[in-house]
């Protein structure tokens, strides 16, 4: 059982590595000539600056005029080159490494974009059988954005894109992902820090508000589309709601994900008529107590039929529950150093019946910026209920 568990999230952690983007954009840096902690408290961690120049479509609040001659003389394209040590309880370690292009930037007043992609290589114990140890990713981010109305006021982006999370699970500074953001109930897989196709209205309020909506197909896993069910490969229309309010360094906020999707399972005769209704709602805060950095999340989900059987392929219309969340504190020691402590805590189904099981994990950690573009990071997991405790050693390179 420790076994499995310690493969589980060693698997998990390398599907984290796969759907990462840069940590940090070394053109912005180049183009706008100042240092990467401008905008970031240690990268890929945004500052407030960071955040802003992001809301804004990678735009400073006040710059010049858009120079084509001189985007193209910054190269506005960047690599990241990572590599990971897992040390797993109970099980063999393993390693993987990627090299990740991407390029992105604004190309005036009104457009921006982003695109990335990577090249993963796997040790023998993280390679699933049958499987290469090189794999080439596809694009994972693609998209444009339009300033309807200019400074962030008034937005409109589309693409293959992350939803607006209060803590992104892309370009997270953390080796291991935030638990709560891909709990699910059964069959269901829609996750909310997963890509999603679609497009996103958004901007800010006076009072320092900002606020997005989008509208996307739903995260249908590819085991899911390869079993040919044509229904599971339609734009479902889910909506992504994000309002968050900022003040000074900190900030508040809540997001709601509404939703449904068509679901097939491997044993089950396919039925174009399963289907399940997705809600997950949540709150999340920020708040600086001089180096002191406290965050975290709370969510609650609920799924409608989530859960199948051979004599009810429709599904057996359960519906189940989960909720919990996460906390975690980043204390930055000095400039070049990180301490962080994040618990996890999820309440999940066991059972069709909808009985829940509380789970909690706690991961200490630390940053450690050699460069300003180098950083050598280690965190580790200690798991409740018998699982296994798993560790990773990370160094990122961004050039």
């Amino acid at each position: 059982m420790t076994k499995r568990w310690a493969m589980a999230c060693a698997q998990v952690l390398l599907l984290g590595a796969l759907c990462t983007p840069a940590l940090a954009v070394p053109a912005f840096a180049r183009r706008y000539e100042v240092a990467c902690h401008f905008c970031h408290d240690g990268f890929p961690k945004l500052n407030t600056m960071g955040q802003r120049f992001k809301e804004r479509g990678f735009r400073l609040e006040r710059e010049d005029a858009f120079d084509f001659d001189k985007w193209t003389r910054t190269i506005p394209a960047d690599l990241r080159l990572s590599a990971s040590q897992l040390i797993i309880e109970n099980s063999k370690d393993g390693r993987f490494a990627f090299f990740k292009p991407v390029s992105a930037g604004n190309l005036g007043t009104r457009l921006a974009y982003w695109i990335d992609w990577g090249i993963i290589a796997r040790s023998d114990s993280l390679t699933p059988s049958g499987e290469e140890n090189v794999d080439t990713q596809p694009v994972d981010n693609a998209w444009l954005r339009l300033e309807i109305a200019t400074g962030g006021r008034l937005y409109l982006k589309g693409g293959r894109l992350e939803l607006d999370l209060p803590f992104t699970q892309a370009r997270t500074p953390n080796l291991f992902s935030y638990e709560i953001y891909g709990t699910n109930t059964g069959a269901e897989n829609d996750s909310i820090s997963d890509r999603q196709e679609g497009a996103e209205l958004g901007g800010d309020l006076p009072a320092s508000v900002h606020w997005s909506a989008a509208v996307v197909r739903g995260a249908t896993s590819d085991s899911m589309n390869d079993l040919g069910l044509d229904e599971t490969k339609k734009f479902e229309g889910n909506v992504f709601l994000r309002l968050a309010k900022r003040s000074g360094r900190d900030r508040v906020g809540a997001f709601a994900y509404i939703g449904r999707n068509h679901l097939a399972q491997p044993g089950i005769p396919l039925s174009p008529n399963w289907k399940d209704d997705i809600l997950r709602v949540g709150g999340d805060v920020s708040f600086w107590v001089q180096r002191l950095n406290i965050y975290g999340v709370g969510m609650y989900g609920r799924n409608s039929n989530s859960i199948a059987t051979p004599a009810r392929p429709q599904g057996t219309d359960q519906e189940l529950h989960f909720g919990g969340g996460f906390a975690q504190a980043d204390y930055h020691l000095r400039d070049a150093v990180a301490l962080t402590a994040r618990l996890n805590v999820v309440s999940r189904p066991t059972s069709p019946r909808g009985d829940n099981e509380t789970s909690t994990s706690f991961y200490p950690g630390l940053r450690v910026y050699l460069r300003d573009r180098f950083r050598v990071a280690f965190e580790y997991g200690f798991n409740n209920r018998n699982r296994s405790g798993i560790g990773a050693v990370q160094a990122d390179l961004a050039f």
